[in-house]
């Protein structure tokens, strides 16, 4: 469904929230504009009405015209475009000009002595008279006078106000005037005004207004029109808007969403991409710390795995010897063995050592799987190479001296420090002079040697024995491997150990060795600090 979707939910947030911002800014600005028209339309027919009393007063005292009071109305009201009623004190009409056309004809001719009416109808307020013409057919009334022109005003509305027309004629004219075109107009408003008439001797009569043209309709009519067209515009625009930031949004979850599916199936190296740093970029910066962290952790347990499988494997291959050995010997000692004391001693003697070889394997063993499989953490620090050759040497002296054989050491003269975890370090060095001390001779030399390069370190363990043949040196450092015609004692566990530390520290080591002249196994590791 579209909608489960956070990008188009998104756009119908922004779309929602964009047409009720304009609703309620639309409803507040109508309701002001309403007001304000309203509030120009009374204050305008007031002025109108206040103008109208005025010159009502005239004729309104000492006693009411009623002939003038008419014409004034119906001026007023073709002018102000309003409906005109003159009230008495008792507010009962005097004069009313009907109710407001949308359209309306006047005359405007000269003076009523001009005209020969009686001079009463005259008033020194109008320069002119205007007399109402309306809807008349035919000569107009005062056609007998034929020396006099005329000018009949229309008033044509339009949906903002009143225009005015103008046509000239004179009396001798016999043509009936043209009635003026009609326009559709809003309906007239309710507002009613009415002002007092004062005389001398207090509230003589009363002008009302009524029924001007409705001008807040067509005004609020309009502004909602323009709020409806702004209202579809933004939220035109709020959709695309939407759309576009709901690209930007939903574009990152998806490619979470993507890792974490290849993850699922299996692909525990799939990361997120990261975008921006924004909430988004940093939940998927922590997804893909997560998908590494997990990748980490089930390579170790694989590694874990591995290493335990090659244990089994190398163990009970190592370990059926002297198992089997300690078999044929309590075999023994229940049997034949069972009454001499020198075979049950013997065979006591050889038990020990079986148990003995079992401990060393099965405990250098592990260590070295462990070390294979990068599972070691080592206690790295800064050592002096000179101290540190020479612990692992002093433990060999006394071996050296009962077997006859020369252990020398070859030191540099200047102090250096490496950095490295001392007791594995000692552990590849001790398993080096022990292999060189299982293969030499009585009476040979055991030289155990350190030198500094520019970067690295670099010991050596050299002896005068047999020697390894070509063929067997590629294999040495594998575990269980010994070379055929050796017959030294071991489980061939040494110098994988040593090799195992070696890696371990990001260092190498190798055999140099030529059959009949014996062998040289070097270890060289980084060098930390220049010397002291």
């Amino acid at each position: 469904m579209p909608f489960r979707s956070i990008r188009w939910r998104l756009v119908a947030s922004y779309v929602l929230l964009t047409v009720l911002a304009v609703s309620l800014v639309g409803v507040l600005a109508l309701s002001l504009v309403r007001q304000s028209v309203e509030q120009r339309e009374i204050s305008s027919l007031r002025a109108n009405a206040e103008a109208v009393a005025r010159q009502a007063r005239l004729w309104l005292w000492p006693a009411p015209r009623p002939q003038q009071l008419a014409q004034l109305a119906q001026a007023a009201a073709f002018l102000g475009n309003a409906r005109v009623r003159i009230l008495d004190p008792q507010q009962q009409p005097l004069a009313d000009s009907g109710p407001r056309n949308q359209t309306g004809q006047v005359a405007w001719i000269g003076s009523s002595a001009d005209l020969g009416l009686p001079s009463e109808s005259a008033s020194p307020a109008l320069p002119f008279m205007l007399l109402p013409y309306g809807d008349c057919q035919g000569k107009p009334p005062w056609s007998d006078h034929h020396d006099r022109s005329y000018t009949i005003v229309r008033r044509m509305e339009g949906p903002w106000g009143s225009q005015l027309a103008f046509e000239t004629g004179d009396a001798q004219s016999e043509a009936p005037l043209a009635s003026a075109p009609t326009t559709q107009v809003a309906l007239s408003s309710t507002h009613v005004v009415t002002v007092p008439v004062n005389g001398e001797s207090g509230v003589i009569g009363y002008v009302e207004l009524s029924g001007s043209p409705d001008f807040t309709g067509e005004t609020v009519a309009t502004t909602q029109n323009a709020f409806l067209w702004a209202a579809l515009g933004a939220a035109l625009v709020a959709a695309v808007v939407g759309l576009v930031i709901g690209q930007g949004l939903t574009a990152p979850l998806g490619g979470l969403t993507a890792a974490a599916t290849r993850m699922i199936a299996g692909d525990l190296s799939a990361r997120a991409p990261v975008r921006g740093s924004d909430e988004i970029g940093q939940l998927a910066a922590q997804f893909n710390q997560m998908a590494e962290h997990l990748e980490a952790s089930f390579a170790q347990l694989s590694a874990e795995r591995d290493t335990l499988r090659h244990f089994i494997s190398d163990a009970s291959h190592e370990l059926r010897t002297p198992i089997t050995a300690l078999r044929t010997f309590i075999d023994l000692l229940q049997g034949p063995a069972a009454n001499d004391p020198a075979a049950r001693a013997e065979f006591l003697a050889e038990s020990q050592r079986q148990i003995n070889r079992l401990e060393w394997i099965t405990r250098n063993l592990l260590d070295l799987s462990r070390l294979e499989a990068g599972l070691v953490t080592l206690d790295l620090a800064r050592h002096d190479v000179r101290d540190l050759t020479n612990a692992a040497v002093s433990a060999f002296r006394p071996r050296a001296q009962d077997k006859g054989i020369a252990l020398a050491v070859e030191l540099p003269s200047v102090a250096h420090e490496v950095t490295c975890d001392r007791a594995r370090l000692e552990m590849a060095l001790s398993n080096l002079i022990d292999n060189a001390l299982k293969f030499t001779p009585p009476g040979g030399r055991v030289v155990v040697g350190a030198e500094v390069g520019p970067s690295a370190v670099r010991w050596w363990v050299q002896d005068n024995g047999p020697g390894i043949d070509p063929e067997d040196q590629p294999h040495v450092f594998e575990r269980f491997y010994r070379a055929a015609p050796s017959q030294a004692e071991g489980a061939g566990l040494g110098l994988a150990i040593v090799q195992g530390i070696v890696q371990a520290h990001h260092g190498r080591t190798w055999v140099e060795s030529q059959p009949g002249t014996g062998s040289r196994f070097v270890i060289e590791l980084p060098l930390a600090t220049v010397s002291r």
